[in-house]
């Protein structure tokens, strides 16, 4: 039997919903995102997953993080840092819909590298998840250099 994730998270206070589920709010970051929206489920998921299955600190864990790319700003899903400051990046998370096709999903990868590569300092892992596949990378920005 699988994990319900969302439930374990609701009784732990690490996230909660408005009456009808429509909205969730994830408790230390007071930030409220639109539930309906396919990607939020599996963000959701992958946030609890972080901090239940792999025990990173909620405090270390940012979600919706700006990344600057060019003259745009793009907003990377999750990343997991090192530190307590969050200054040093270990983990992006990119996250999609779980009905993404095949291409979307290989975009979705050359999307997850290039947060990587824009955010300052070293991230050293990348993990792109629809909640039903997953692909995991370490990122060295030195073969670029």
């Amino acid at each position: 039997m699988t994990k319900d994730y969302i439930q374990i998270g609701i009784e732990k206070g690490i996230i909660s919903f408005n009456e009808d589920r429509s909205v969730i709010t994830y408790c230390y970051q007071h930030k409220k995102r639109n539930y309906n929206n396919p990607e939020e489920k599996v963000q959701a998921v992958a946030f609890l997953q972080l901090i239940m299955d792999y025990n990173y600190p909620e405090s270390q864990i940012q979600q919706f993080v700006p990344v600057t790319m060019g003259s745009e700003v793009k907003e990377a899903d999750i990343v997991v840092y090192e530190d307590r400051m969050c200054i040093k990046p270990l983990i992006l998370v990119e996250c999609k819909k779980q009905d993404i096709s095949e291409a979307e999903f290989q975009q979705a990868i050359n999307q997850a590298y290039s947060y990587a590569f824009a955010l300052p300092n070293d991230v050293k892992y990348a993990w792109v998840t629809s909640g039903i596949k997953n692909e995991y990378f370490e990122v060295d920005k030195t073969i670029l250099g």
